[in-house]
This record gives C-alpha cells, structure tokens and sequence, in this order.
C-alpha cells in the first residue's frame, strides 16, 4: 500500500511547486499527530498550510481538490482494511416495513410553504436571474497587489550582474606569487598577498512613478528593496514622471527633483535601467515623447550611462501602435518585457552578454 499523500505530493512536485522531502515529512507527521484528518476539507487546510506559498499555488492545490473524485465506501473499506458492517437478525421481507415499537408514530415531513402571484406586481417586481454556472467554472481570484518579479528572484538575478575586481588592503593569499617567490629566493621571508576580489559593478534604475505606471506602483519598492540587497558595488534609484528627459525625484512621490547633471555628479560610470511603460499602458504614439527619449539617450550616454536597458510592464504585443514601439527602436535602448525572463535579459544586456 502507497504512503499516505504520496501521490498528491508527487503530481504538485510534477507540476512545479517547490517541495523537498522534507515538506512531506512534516505532513506526514501532522497526520500522525491528528491534523487533516477525518474531514477532505481538514485535509485539504492542511496541504495548503505546509506546500502551497503563493496564491498561484493556492489556487492550483484548491483546484486538485475540487477536481479529485471522493473515494467509494467499497474503496474506503479496502484502504482502511474494514469490514462491512452485518445487519443483525434476519431481513426484513421484500414490501414489508419493519415494526413500530408500540407508542410510536410516524412523522409525516412538513410540506415546504408555497407563495404564488397573480401578477408581478402583487410580487413586488420582478426577480433577477441567476446565471446557472458550472462548478468547475468558478475560480477564485487574486484581488492582492503583486509586483511584476517577487522579492527573492529580483535579488538573484541582480546578483548576475557582477564586475570582480581586486581592491582594498592586501589580505587573500597568493599561492602561486607565493611558490614563485619561493623558488625564487631559496628562502621564504613573507608570503605574498593580494587584495580580495569584490564586486565593483554599478547601476542606476530609474522607475517610472507617473499615474499610467499605477498598477505597478508596488514594484517600485520591490525594486528599491531588492537593490539594498544585491551586494552590487553601487546601487540607487530615482524616479521620474513619464518623460526622464524633464528631471528626476528622489521619492516615489515625486518630490525633491534633481538635474540629470545632478544625478550623473551623484552616479557616475553606472550601467542605466529604466522601468517605464513608455506610453503602452495608454496605447497612442506621442512625438515629442519619442523626440525626447531620445534625446534622453545621448544625455545619459555622455554622462556615463552605458549601456541602457528598459524593463516594460505591459506585454510586448501592446506595444505596437504606440510610443513604445517606436522607443525599443530607438539605438542604444533595448527594451524588455518586465517579467522575470524579461529580467535576467535585461541585466545580461547591462553585462554585455546580451544579444538585442
């Protein structure tokens, strides 16, 4: 006979959630203590409290569920090793009821109330009606602001973009100057040090903040999270209203605004990542937008913003038509969708690995 859970838990490895061994120890374990148990809804309460961590994998695990036919009492008793329960003294005859004890009457059930209406006026109007929907239809929904990439995964992948150079005080060990030296002299009267290796790469996102940008408002704190703990050489952020071009702000909020020459004195020699829908989200094509942009481009180039790579929130086919479309195109900007492959392409095309 198959652990308990095995096959649920094999099917959601399957299907991407990430679970080890020991995740179906602890449910296991929580069985043997009595949690789950007795009710499917018990049950199900607990696999979703150990192996479901997101919304997507809540959504999936309830939908197993529902999907997942409830076992037979024929299937119950071969699983629990029961035996069927025998009817004690002989059956009762075909068409025959059993006999009532003496002093006990039947209770006939109450007939259910009936209201009816001559016209639909007397009912006080007319009723609305109930769309009949199938069960396997309803499907609960994630009403929770999400950023486009979570937390953990835009850390990873800033920790991609790396530029390992020696600096600092000489305290890593050289073996091999050291050997050389070595032989070198007959004699050993220190050893040779270097300095460690650490990561001298620089970059400077500018997300945009202006009210087309409001569904991803959340992510720009993500983002700033994210670059507190990406272990670059140097991180930082500003924000800007639509347009880079007319000035940059310290705050999501848009307040304390700062020069482009201000900022470049600040960030120098630093890759550039714009996160912008770069007019998608509102889909028309604006001329001075796109003269602008560009314009954008040169000044962050000869300010020592290089290369430049812009993140789009809205899907790629909802760029054509509008200015986006026409920013991609614009040399020197390579634009992305901003999803986590979107990502990892972007900070690849900041390390010079890309191939846009």
């Amino acid at each position: 006979m198959r652990p308990p859970l095995e096959g649920l838990f094999l099917h959601l490895v399957r299907s991407g959630f990430p679970l080890s061994v020991r995740d179906y120890e602890d449910a296991l374990a929580a069985l043997r203590l009595g949690h789950g148990t007795l009710t499917r809804e018990r049950l199900h309460r607990l696999c979703e409290t150990l192996w479901a961590h997101s919304d997507e994998e809540r959504i999936h695990l309830a939908r197993l569920f529902r999907d997942l036919p409830r076992p037979t009492p024929e299937a119950i008793r071969a699983m629990t090793h029961m035996r069927q329960p025998e009817e004690s003294g002989p059956p009762a005859a075909a068409g025959t009821e059993r006999a009532k004890p003496a002093g006990e009457t039947r209770q006939e059930p109450a007939p259910a109330p009936v209201v009816e209406f001559a016209a639909a006026a007397e009912a006080g109007g007319i009723g609305l009606p109930q769309a009949a929907i199938p069960p396997g239809l309803l499907q609960p929904h994630v009403l929770t602001p999400r950023p486009a990439v979570g937390l953990r995964q835009m850390i990873v992948t800033w920790r991609r973009f790396r530029l390992a150079r020696r600096s600092g005080p000489k305290v890593q060990l050289d073996i091999a100057a050291t050997i050389a030296e070595k032989c070198r002299c007959g004699t050993l009267t220190e050893p040779v040090l270097v300095a460690e290796r650490s990561n001298l790469a620089r970059l400077l996102v500018l997300f945009d903040a202006s009210p087309s940008m409001a569904p991803w408002r959340g992510t720009g704190a993500v983002v700033a999270d994210s670059l507190g703990r990406s272990q670059l050489g140097h991180a930082a952020i500003h924000y800007f209203d639509n347009d880079p071009a007319e000035g940059l702000f310290e705050s999501a909020r848009l307040m304390r605004p700062q020069s482009l020459r201000d900022v470049a004195r600040q960030h120098p020699a630093c890759a550039l990542l714009v996160i912008g829908d770069a007019g998608a989200a509102r889909g028309r094509s604006d001329r001075e937008r796109i003269r602008s942009t560009r314009t954008f481009a040169e000044l962050a180039r000869d300010a020592g913003w290089w290369p430049i790579a812009w993140l789009n929130p809205m899907p790629r086919p909802r760029w054509a038509g509008s200015s986006a479309a026409r920013i991609a195109a614009i040399p020197g900007i390579a634009m992305f969708e901003f999803t986590e492959d979107g990502l990892i392409l972007a900070v690849d095309h900041l390390r010079g690995k890309g191939r846009h």
